[in-house]
C-alpha cells in the first residue's frame, strides 16, 4: 500500500513538473495567435504574417541562426568523428593526457573561454562576422567526448577485420565506424545544433553589429509583448522541437546503451 502511494505521489510530482516546464511554451503559442487571459480574445495570425512577410527582422535572424547552427553541426561532426576514432581505438602516446585536457576544457564555464575566443577572432580578422561563431563551435570538446565514448563500444574485432581489407582510415570510418555508431552521431548532432541554436552570450561578445545577431540574441533583447514577438518565440522553438521529435529514437539509443546493427 505504501509503495503504491509513493508511486502515485511520484507520478503526480512528475506531471506537475512537466506542466510547469511546458506552460511557457503553451502560453507563448496562445499569445502568438491573440489568445490571452486578460479577458480579450481576438484570434489572429498577424504575428506570423509580420514575422515572415511584413517585418522580416526576426526572419533574417532566424536564417542566420539556422546557417550558423547547421554549419557548426556539420563541421563538428567532420572534426569529431575522426578525433573520436583516434581517442577510442588508436594506440598513441599522450592520448590519455590529451583526452583529459578535452574533458577539462569541456567542463569549464563558457565565460572562461570567451576572452580567448574574442582575442583569436580579432587576430584572424573574423570578429563581427558569423565565422566568429562557427569556427569555435566546430572545434567544441563536447561532440568529441560523446563520440569517443560511443566509439569505444565498437568491438575491436570489427576494426581489426576491416584493416585486413584496407588500410585506408577514411574508408574504415565511412564503411565500418559511421554505420555502426549512427544513432550516437545523430544524437550528438541534435545536441550540438540545439546548444548552438540557444547561444546568447557568445554572439554578444563576438558580434558587434545588430544586423548580424542570431535570433536568440534578438529575442533576449526584445521586451514588447506583441503578437509579433510571441510568434517569433514559437518559431524559435520549432527547429529543436522538430529535431528531437524526428530523431527521438536515435537520441534515446545514442544516449543509452545501443546495440550494433
Amino acid at each position: 500500500m505504501v509503495k503504491k502511494l509513493l508511486h502515485i505521489i511520484g507520478s503526480l510530482l512528475i506531471l506537475a513538473l512537466a506542466a510547469v516546464m511546458i506552460a511557457p511554451v503553451i502560453l507563448s503559442l496562445l499569445y502568438s495567435v491573440g489568445i490571452n487571459f486578460s479577458g480579450v480574445i481576438s484570434p489572429s495570425l498577424s504575428g506570423y504574417w509580420d514575422f515572415y512577410i511584413a517585418k522580416p527582422l526576426y526572419l533574417n535572424a532566424f536564417v542566420r541562426s539556422f546557417l550558423v547552427s547547421g554549419a557548426v553541426t556539420l563541421g563538428a561532426l567532420i572534426v569529431s568523428i575522426p578525433a573520436a576514432f583516434v581517442f577510442a581505438k588508436v594506440k598513441m602516446k599522450g592520448k590519455a593526457f590529451l583526452f583529459t585536457a578535452y574533458i577539462i576544457v569541456m567542463v569549464m564555464p563558457f565565460q572562461v573561454t570567451l576572452l580567448p575566443h574574442y582575442i583569436v577572432s580579432k587576430q584572424l580578422n573574423i570578429y563581427d562576422t558569423l565565422y566568429a561563431l562557427i569556427i569555435p563551435g566546430i572545434f567544441s570538446c563536447l561532440p568529441v567526448f560523446l563520440l569517443t565514448q560511443i566509439t569505444k563500444t565498437l568491438p575491436n574485432d570489427i576494426i581489426e577485420a576491416s584493416t585486413l581489407e584496407t588500410s585506408n582510415i577514411l574508408r574504415i570510418l565511412w564503411s565500418i565506424v559511421i554505420p555502426n555508431i549512427k544513432p550516437g552521431i545523430i544524437c550528438t548532432a541534435v545536441l550540438v545544433f540545439s546548444d548552438q541554436w540557444n547561444l546568447v552570450a557568445e554572439p554578444l561578445v563576438l558580434i558587434e553589429s545588430e544586423s548580424k545577431f542570431p535570433l536568440a540574441v534578438i529575442l533576449n533583447a526584445f521586451s514588447s509583448q506583441t503578437l509579433y514577438a510571441f510568434a517569433a518565440v514559437v518559431i524559435f522553438l520549432l527547429p529543436p522541437y522538430l529535431l528531437f521529435s524526428l530523431f527521438k529514437q536515435d537520441i534515446m539509443e545514442g544516449l543509452g546503451s545501443y546495440k550494433l546493427k
